[in-house]
This record gives C-alpha cells, sequence and structure tokens, in this order.
C-alpha cells in the first residue's frame, strides 16, 4: 500500500516540480517536504503541523487532502492484538504406587533434622539475650531553642503591560508576538533569519528590524501579533500556515497557505 509520501513525491515529479518549488509555493521548509515524503515525521515540529502541512501540500499539488490524510491515519493505527499464548502444560502426575522405596523415611528425617536446628537456635538466641549488659540510661532532651522567623518579603505589585512601541533612535519595525498554544514560528528580518522553534503557550517574543520582517507561522490561531503598538489580532485559523511581512510603516499580507475557513479540520 502506498504511504503519504509515495503519493505526494509521485504527484510532484508528475508535474515536474522539485523539492524547493514546493517550498517557494507553499511557504512550507524543504527539509519538512521531504521528511513528509520519506515518512520521517519526527523531524516535524508536532501532530498539528503535520497535518496541516499534509493537507496544504496535497491541496497545491490538486489532490484530495482529505483522502490523503486519510492514508495518513490508516498509517499510525495500532497493529492488531496478538493472539493469546497457549496455556502450560501440566506436569505429569506420580503415581503412588511408583514411588521408590525409602522416600517417606528421607523426608521424614529431614523434617526431624529441621526442627531440631530450629529449637537450637532458638535458644542459643535466649542465652545471648540474657547475657547482654543493661544499657546505661538516656540522657534527658535538651531544650531547642528555634531562631524567629524571617519576615515574609513584601509581593511586588503587577504593573500593567503596556504596548511595545519603538522608541527615539531604535529600529523603525518592532513585532511583539505573545502565543496563546503551541506555533512553529520562523522570523527573517532585513533579509536574515533571526529565529525559528515553537515557543511555550502564554510566551511572548520581540524583534525588531530596519526595512522589512517576516513572519512565518504554522498554527495562525496560536499567536496575536503586534505591529509598532497597533495589535494585529490572529493571522488565521488551527494548523493554517500563513507568511506575513511587515515594512517600516505598511504590512504586506504574503504567503497565505492555510485552509480556507469553514473547512473542517482534524
Amino acid at each position: 500500500m502506498p504511504t503519504v509520501g509515495d503519493i505526494l513525491r509521485a504527484e510532484r515529479e508528475k508535474q515536474n516540480m522539485t523539492v524547493k518549488d514546493i517550498e517557494k509555493a507553499t511557504s512550507i521548509r524543504a527539509i519538512y517536504i521531504q521528511a513528509i515524503e520519506d515518512g520521517k515525521y519526527d523531524v516535524l515540529p508536532g501532530e498539528v503541523y503535520l497535518k496541516g502541512f499534509i493537507r496544504n501540500y496535497a491541496s497545491f499539488l490538486g489532490l484530495n487532502p482529505q483522502a490523503v490524510l486519510e492514508v495518513y491515519r490508516d498509517s499510525q493505527s495500532p497493529p492488531p492484538p496478538a493472539a493469546p499464548a497457549a496455556p502450560p502444560a501440566m506436569p505429569p502426575k506420580v503415581e503412588r504406587g511408583k514411588e521408590e522405596p525409602g522416600a517417606h523415611s528421607i523426608g521424614r528425617w529431614v523434617i526431624v533434622l529441621v526442627v531440631l536446628a530450629v529449637i537450637a537456635g532458638a535458644a542459643w538466641a535466649a542465652i545471648e539475650y540474657f547475657n547482654q549488659p543493661a544499657p546505661p540510661p538516656a540522657k534527658p532532651p535538651q531544650a531547642q531553642v528555634q531562631p524567629p522567623a524571617p519576615a515574609p518579603a513584601p509581593t511586588p505589585t503587577p504593573t500593567a503591560q503596556k504596548p511595545v512601541t519603538p522608541a527615539p533612535g531604535t529600529r523603525p519595525i518592532v513585532v511583539v508576538a505573545k502565543y496563546t498554544a503551541e506555533c512553529w514560528t520562523r522570523v527573517t528580518a532585513d533579509g536574515r533569519e533571526v529565529y525559528e522553534g515553537i515557543p511555550r503557550p502564554d510566551e511572548t517574543l520581540t524583534w525588531n528590524a530596519n526595512q522589512t520582517m517576516t513572519v512565518h507561522v504554522g498554527n495562525a490561531a496560536g499567536i496575536d501579533l503586534t505591529y509598532n503598538g497597533q495589535p494585529q489580532g490572529r493571522l488565521g485559523g488551527d494548523g493554517d500556515v500563513i507568511s506575513k511581512t511587515f515594512t517600516a510603516n505598511t504590512t504586506i499580507q504574503s504567503g497565505t497557505t492555510g485552509t480556507p475557513t469553514g473547512t473542517p479540520r482534524q
């Protein structure tokens, strides 16, 4: 049965496109496209991003994204449980009429020797107990003086956070990202990549640039952006792969490859 990677690779080669062509058209990094085609899913940031990348990749090639996702789910289904092992064979019964002669007499002698050993051990323990010297009287406990407990430190009063705006003399582009869920993020400032990763929920990051800044996200519903003190809101829905470019005075929406609004999500 062909895998998801086999289906996507075959259609890509049928349309005479390279991995770089797919990266440029969908904003999905080439390393992730190659990992999907090779079935190395552990390279990708997580399950949400993997399904979003597969959906966007299949839609760009003109395939049915739901059918391709079904192939992925079938490949991840657990194998059927193994058949229960057969019960172990019972040992053969020994017929009483065929026991070796003298077995009962040997067993009786063993029991007698064990009883004698137990009695001798108990007697020796009793003799040792009565021969031990009496322990010295215990000293009365001394009162311990407890040091005074330190005074509790004053609790700092939380202050309200204000929107980040560029101060005079700083770079003209200031972008603040506040995360509400896991979201793969790659930031390019003035043509140079300055960040790539998956921040924790409730984490806030700030980036600066002189001319242009492009923010690529893999889960647009998990991030809120503020540009030069102006809230931009969420960029899209769950699992949407979106790129947004900021300049010194304007913002340009580009590279939106997420699932259209209203499409059922997995």
